[in-house]
């Protein structure tokens, strides 16, 4: 319970699910998921296109087609030449094509990052006040108190750097996700009024707009 704020009340409403990590973006808006590490998949190559076992193939395969045209070896040796040239050309060019595809993920991630700072919503604390906020996101007119909750958010993230928050804060982000919770339960029982709170944190800010 958050001392001085009124209303405040628990919902689950508030403790919907979404990704591990969000952006808080620099102005009041939408919150950004924020798209997982594309990491190589296991066995997946790590460095050039070409392995050993590509370069066996090809080689092998190319070899053996030659010699099967000039030598007059038996004519069946040429589908495996041919099946050897076409698994060592094939295997590089799905690297490649894995390689293309973990590059644009790469950049959405990153132009994703400078939309904002990461706020990692895996505790209960964090997910509570997220949702508290896309609830002042949903409904018109939000104003100031969108701004509020924004603010909330900001300060939240700016203290944890990504990362979930630790026994120490978990009183901090509580007292956000509460307050900003009551404030959206507010708001839906109509505006309220505008204040004029410059410098002050967003617990101050909310105090004033339920006043």
């Amino acid at each position: 319970m958050v001392a001085g704020l009124p209303g405040i009340r628990s919902r689950t409403a508030d403790n919907e699910s979404m990704t591990s990590q969000v952006i808080v973006p620099h102005r009041p808006g939408p919150l950004v998921d924020l798209p997982e590490r594309d990491d190589p998949a296991p066995g997946e190559p790590q460095g050039g296109l070409l392995g050993a076992p590509e370069i066996a193939l090809t080689a092998g395969g190319g070899i053996l087609l030659t010699a099967v045209l000039l030598t007059g070896l038996p004519r069946w040796l040429t589908v495996v030449a041919v099946a050897c040239l076409s698994l060592g050309l094939a295997l590089p060019a799905h690297a490649a094509f894995l390689l293309t595809l973990r590059r644009r993920a790469e950049r959405r991630r990153r132009e994703t990052l400078g939309r904002g700072t990461v706020l990692d919503v895996s505790r209960p604390s964090v997910r509570r006040l997220v949702a508290a906020y896309g609830r002042l996101e949903r409904t018109g007119g939000a104003g100031m108190a969108r701004d509020a909750g924004h603010l909330a958010l900001t300060e939240v993230a700016a203290l944890l750097g990504g990362r979930a928050p630790e026994s120490a804060e978990e009183e901090y982000v509580i007292c956000r996700a509460e307050a900003v919770s009551a404030l959206a339960d507010r708001l839906a029982e109509g505006p309220v009024m505008p204040v004029e709170l410059a410098g002050a944190d967003s617990l101050a800010r909310i105090k004033a707009l339920l006043a």
